[in-house]
């Protein structure tokens, strides 16, 4: 009996002794799978610090961390204010520099219905003249000038309406100036598009016999 219980013990101390000996190195490949490995046996205390790499996680699983959920507002907040600006100025429209010479008619600006454009004639005794109106394609629309009134949605196609004052003389240039006597409105019959602005004429100047300009801004 003393002997069965001496083997017992040296039987029990050897296979502790052997488990304690046991590393990673005597553990054959793919002997352990997943199967064998109990249910929550590997706790988070059990994992070697640092040995989950990025590749390892499941993004999707993550939450934002406070400065990446900051830096999404921000990024939102800067898109929400790129396309109201956005939105803005695409309301103001501008002819830039226009030139023509006498006996030419030029196109300024197209914006809805509404079509400016740049007149340049012979006054007679040598004088050039440059006025610039506005048309409209679509009936029972407004306008308001210094020059022509039609408010009383009577303007209609085929109406050359005068929407600045014109420019007249013989050599001696006039460049462009804004006043009261060059701002206009025009207004669409279904109220799609409301201008406001103003049209420029020059003579003798920028290099031609006549220049136009036309900046307005559609309030509808």
């Amino acid at each position: 009996m003393v002997v069965a219980l001496i083997a017992l013990f040296a039987a029990l101390g050897g296979s502790a002794y052997a488990a304690q000996k046991i590393g990673t190195k005597e553990i054959k490949a793919n002997a352990i799978t997943t199967g064998k490995i109990k249910k929550d046996a590997i706790t988070t205390t059990k994992i070697k610090k640092e040995a989950v790499t990025g590749a390892k996680i499941q993004e999707s699983s993550l939450g934002a961390v406070p400065n990446a959920t900051n830096a999404v507002n921000a990024t939102n907040a800067v898109n929400a204010t790129n396309a109201e600006n956005a939105k803005n100025w695409s309301r103001y429209y501008t002819s830039g520099l226009k030139k023509a010479s006498v006996g030419q008619t030029v196109t300024l600006l197209t914006v809805g219905p509404f079509t400016m454009i740049g007149k340049c004639v012979d006054a007679g005794g040598g004088s050039v003249e440059a006025a610039t109106y506005v048309t409209t394609s679509q009936p029972g629309s407004n306008m308001y000038s210094y020059e022509d009134s039609y408010y009383e949605n009577d303007f209609n196609p085929g109406t050359e309406a005068e929407i600045g004052e014109s420019i007249q003389n013989t050599t001696t240039e006039v460049g462009f100036w804004i006043s009261e006597y060059t701002n206009f409105t025009a207004t669409s019959g279904d109220g799609a598009t409301l201008l406001r602005g103003d049209a420029n004429a020059a003579v003798h100047a920028f290099g031609a016999q006549c220049a136009f300009q036309v900046d307005v801004t559609n309030n509808a």
